[in-house]
């Protein structure tokens, strides 16, 4: 019994090397490659109570939504990428720019 596990796991395993080295790494291929690389969309709904977004960018200031649109409207690739995912630049609540130059974009 435990040969045939062994056969069978390692049958699995050699049937799913080629295919792996083809198309990318593991989490390319249990979850796609990312839409655009350096922009992270997070959608904030008024009901989540989680802590996925910091207290000033779940309730901005009228300053960080006139600095969110600004970078929208100074951005192409941004705009763009919000276009793709169908969230209109009114919707989003603020742009944060990580240290690696990636943006978050906080929307509703």
């Amino acid at each position: 019994m435990r040969k045939s596990l062994a056969l069978v796991a390692a049958a699995l395993t050699l049937s799913a090397a080629p295919f792996a080295s083809a198309s990318g790494t593991l989490g390319t291929i249990l979850f796609g490659h990312p839409s655009e690389p350096g922009i992270t969309v997070i959608v904030l709904h008024p009901s989540d109570r989680d802590d996925r977004a910091p207290s000033i960018f779940r309730h901005p200031s009228p300053d960080t939504l006139a600095r969110a649109q600004g970078e929208i409207a100074s951005n192409p690739g941004l705009r763009a990428s919000l276009d793709r995912r169908n969230i209109r630049p009114h919707n989003v609540l603020a742009v944060q720019t990580a240290l690696d130059g990636s943006k978050i974009v906080y929307a509703r």
